[in-house]
């Protein structure tokens, strides 16, 4: 079954599954969480499965068998739909609409009391543990040992990524580069990508990363490397990421929450274990590197 790109096709595959005789068995209940949540789709972009799964009267793994049955790999491509949508619609409102699940409408002297640090906290971490725990279903275990391998052979890895994703591309990049060679970010900040990849061969790796909003930039660094035989590995947040079709291997991560831009704690756990299975294959020379690294922070401190 092909996967719905766009909230119309959506519509379409949510009338074929209430049309009798239908193909698509979806039980009563799921068929009215479907048809709330179409009727919502401000809020499907931004919230958590948990969140509206209790929104709609069903469980969360009620949502994940409907999404699959529909033709998505998991809950976080069928969001991005939703997303999609709403970046068409006003692209200045992603982080407003998302911050808005934690404020009120109402004149402050009638709001609801705040919640507790605790509650909120919890709710956090409760949603970031579910997105880990999705993307760890989806892993494949080739495609990571095949990812590792590029990691460790490539001559040069570059890593790109804008606004959060900068956060986690800096962090992949200051990580491998305690483990081997050649790792850096993609370019100079006043140079440009496009000088970046001229210091790029067929054998060598970019890493890209990025979720919805999507970057322009972000795209064209992936479809330019693409282009020119650079071997692409997107860590993105759906396989109908525009990152996703410019890549050899791909990663999803999911980065749906209640806070005010996208959860990026699949995104660490992820790069951790790329990192964790490089030194690992890596052994000696790993930390042969480990202990020079150490030595030169030894050397830094006396000399302060």
């Amino acid at each position: 079954m092909n996967t719905p790109r766009t909230l119309e096709e959506l519509k379409r595959r949510l009338h074929l599954a209430q049309a009798s005789g239908s193909e698509i068995k979806i039980g009563q209940r799921a068929l009215a969480a479907l048809s709330q949540l179409m009727d919502q789709p401000e809020e499907v972009a931004v919230a958590s499965i948990s969140s509206l799964a209790e929104r709609t009267g069903v469980n969360a793994s009620t949502l994940s068998r409907l999404v699959r049955k529909l033709g998505f790999a998991h809950f976080a491509e069928f969001q991005l739909l939703f997303r999609k949508q709403m970046a068409r619609r006003d692209r200045t409102r992603f982080y407003s609409d998302l911050a808005g699940q934690f404020l009120s409408d109402q004149p402050q002297q009638e709001a609801e009391p705040a919640r507790s640090p605790q509650l909120v906290m919890g709710q956090l971490a409760q949603e970031e543990s579910q997105n880990i725990a999705q993307m760890l279903q989806h892993l494949d275990a080739q495609v990571v040992e095949q990812t590792v391998a590029l990691l460790i052979r490539a001559p040069r890895v570059r890593v790109y990524g804008l606004r959060q994703a900068h956060a986690m591309a800096n962090y992949l990049t200051y990580a491998l580069g305690m483990l081997r060679d050649d790792v850096s970010l993609l370019g100079h900040p006043h140079h440009g990508i496009a000088h970046g990849l001229t210091e790029m061969e067929a054998e060598d790796v970019l890493v890209v990363i990025g979720a919805a909003p999507y970057t322009r930039a972000t795209i064209a660094a992936a479809r330019m490397a693409a282009n020119h035989q650079v071997q692409v590995i997107a860590l993105t947040d759906s396989h109908g990421s525009p990152l996703a079709a410019e890549a050899n291997y791909t990663f999803i991560a999911p980065t749906s929450g209640s806070w005010y831009s996208n959860s990026m704690a699949a995104f660490l756990v992820l790069i951790e274990g790329w990192m964790a299975l490089v030194a690992s294959q890596l052994g000696r020379s790993a930390l042969l590197r480990l202990k020079r690294h150490e030595a030169l922070i030894d050397e830094l401190n006396h000399e302060l």
